[in-house]
């Protein structure tokens, strides 16, 4: 298909994108962990073989991660996400328990097109509103009090809220963070992706293979109090977003860099 003919610009990877980040954990006993609800799929991945733990491997739970990135660089503009990972997956090509992203919501559909066809992310457009900390004093502290997150065509009724407040100590942001001294691996493993009938105008393009990518994070981090802003104290709806439960305190990144390199075949690479 020629260039012309391409209905969003296709940014190969590697990519350096740079902004800030809220970052949430939580875990889930593997040995009391059930498959993931059906809110933690969209519709088009939850009815294809990406949500079949007989075809794409079984769910093993264990640390889980929840992330609001505000990036304010990227090699396709500006854009907001918010990714959800409830935990490790076997890959049935090695066998192992590696992390899988299984719901993801961008602003763009240029990040929507380029995240399914460079690495096989499931992401879907949302519509975000950050509201600003009002008691914010300097560039180190905790910039927002709220995060709200709709579908576009009904942006007035969010399916995920999240109330922020900054912790009596250590709430701004000037602590170096690297992923690379976690005790965890950032590699994820991501099944082949379906494709919308309409993805020239949703942007939700398909694959036909899996995808291993090896993320690297850095910033300067501090922590912050959440919970959830939906009735019932629930961050998600369960619907449009499952009802995570994270821990009630998370760390937001301040001068945040993510490198997202080249994808390649699970089993290539000592994961």
């Amino acid at each position: 298909m020629s260039t012309q003919e391409m209905p969003f610009p296709e940014v190969p990877a590697p990519w350096n994108c740079r902004g800030e980040a809220l970052w949430f954990l939580g875990y889930i006993n593997p040995s009391k962990g059930s498959y993931p609800s059906l809110s933690s799929f969209s519709d088009l991945e939850g009815s294809s073989t990406y949500a079949d733990s007989k075809v794409t491997g079984e769910y093993k739970g264990g640390l889980t991660s929840l992330m609001i990135v505000r990036y304010k660089e990227t090699p396709i503009g500006p854009y907001d996400e918010i990714i959800w990972c409830p935990g490790a997956f076997i890959v049935p090509q090695t066998g192992k328990a590696v992390k899988r992203i299984t719901r993801i919501y961008v602003s763009t559909k240029e990040s929507v097109y380029n995240g399914r066809k460079n690495w096989n992310v499931p992401k879907h457009q949302a519509h975000f509103e950050f509201t600003p900390n009002p008691k914010i004093s300097t560039p180190d502290d905790l910039p927002y009090s709220k995060v709200s997150i709709s579908s576009i065509p009904d942006p007035e009724h969010p399916f995920f809220v999240v109330d922020l407040t900054p912790t009596r100590f250590l709430s701004r942001a000037w602590v170096p963070f690297k992923s690379s001294n976690l005790p965890v691996s950032g590699y994820l493993t991501l099944p082949p992706l379906p494709q919308s009938p309409k993805w020239r105008e949703d942007a939700l393009v398909g694959s036909d293979h899996w995808c291993g990518v090896d993320l690297f994070m850095k910033g300067k981090g501090g922590l912050f109090w959440a919970k959830g802003g939906l009735e019932g104290g629930k961050y998600g709806d369960d619907v449009l977003f499952p009802d995570v439960r994270p821990w009630s305190m998370g760390m937001w990144l301040k001068d945040f860099e993510l490198e997202f390199p080249v994808s390649e075949e699970p089993g290539k690479k000592s994961d």
